[in-house]
């Protein structure tokens, strides 16, 4: 057996480096996690390669330099974009036959998709308990609000049409509808969120949400743009659903571009590592892609991780229930959403939707 070809396939990154911290291999996926091919990492000097003070280039040095193994279970790495990827790094060193260190190989495991489990399950917890209050609170206020707008209405109506009445009235109405949308909210929130599962055609959907949102884009003079990928093959869905997440990512995405700009469609399939292939509980199942990407005001870095949490919004009235709940159906979609955003230049927001196969 060629073990370069077994140590080429592995889905974690191996690099290894001569006692001069020269690369002397560098497989697939260090390609994907660096962005730099193999063909130009060979022979090369690792600090030419990745930035100074990297854990990796300390960790293979210490290594060469006292011939013992190291390991970091949490780290950062620069990926081609920019964004600093959690890794865990091990390092052990190799000798030749005379014992002495010629050599050293590191292995590094992208552990984001680890830590984005972790946080959905403290997601998971927070809406567990958020389903419980709703369901409490729900029989509680609503009845009595119930009431209150049946009292208001035959207010209104023996008030008659006079005008500086019904403008109080109006507001009481459209209050308590408010309020009984909230607790809608939260116990779409807290229940099992049912699904009629069919083959449905991103494109079609997506062009109903456009058809939705043109008047209030124009308005902004933010330019609505399409790149559909034409040759995509149906999806697995909700057709209600997947509108009701498609128009909140848009809307949210008109709501950061006070100054106008483009706001891009794109649909493609998936060749994320970490989301291309989802296992659906009958085998694993190719992933789509579909992108609300904006020029809007960008997500502030300390408060990325929170947008999913239920009851976070950076907006003055908002509720922070709408990314909660789109969370919710695409996890029950057995899909997933991701949000890459830079302060000041833009956010997208990427879902993952299985094919109907």
């Amino acid at each position: 057996m060629n073990f370069e070809t077994v140590l080429a396939g592995l889905p974690d990154a191996v690099v290894a480096v001569d006692d001069a911290l020269r690369v002397v291999f560098w497989n697939g996926a260090a390609e994907s996690l660096t962005g730099r091919s193999a063909r130009r990492a060979a022979n090369r000097a690792l600090k030419e390669l990745l930035p100074p003070g990297s854990s990796l280039i300390r960790h293979l040095a210490e290594t060469i330099r006292t011939g013992e193994s190291r390991s970091e279970a949490e780290t950062t790495l620069e990926a081609p974009d920019g964004r600093l990827l959690p890794v865990s790094i091990v390092t052990a060193p190799l000798f030749d036959r005379r014992g002495t260190v010629e050599a050293a190989v590191a292995v590094l495991r992208d552990v984001s998709r680890i830590r984005e489990l972790e946080a959905e399950v403290r997601r998971g917890e927070t809406l567990a308990a958020a389903g419980r209050m709703a369901v409490g609170l729900a029989h509680e206020i609503r009845n009595p609000l119930g009431a209150i707008r049946g009292a208001v209405q035959l207010l209104a109506r023996e008030l008659g049409g006079e005008a500086r009445f019904r403008e109080y009235t109006d507001v009481l109405i459209k209050e308590v509808d408010r309020v009984n949308r909230i607790i809608q909210m939260l116990l779409d929130l807290a229940r099992p969120v049912q699904l009629r599962i069919a083959p449905l055609n991103l494109h079609q959907l997506l062009e109903r949400v456009a058809l939705l949102s043109v008047e209030g884009a124009e308005a902004q003079g933010v330019t609505i743009v399409r790149r559909y990928d034409p040759s995509l093959p149906p999806i697995l869905g909700d057709e209600d659903r997947l509108v009701q997440v498609f128009y909140n990512l848009v809307r949210n995405a008109l709501e950061s571009m006070k100054s106008g700009g483009r706001l891009t469609l794109t649909t493609r399939i998936s060749l994320n590592p970490l989301f291309a292939k989802m296992d659906l509980g009958v085998g694993q199942r190719s992933m789509v892609e579909m992108q609300v990407t904006d020029e809007g005001t960008g997500i502030p870095a300390g408060v990325r991780e929170k947008v999913f949490d239920p009851f976070f919004t950076t907006k003055e009235r908002g509720l922070g229930l709408g990314l909660a709940l789109c969370h919710r159906i695409l996890e029950e979609h057995k899909g997933a959403i991701k949000i890459d955003s830079v302060e000041g230049r833009g956010t997208t927001v990427t879902c993952f939707l299985p094919i109907a196969k």
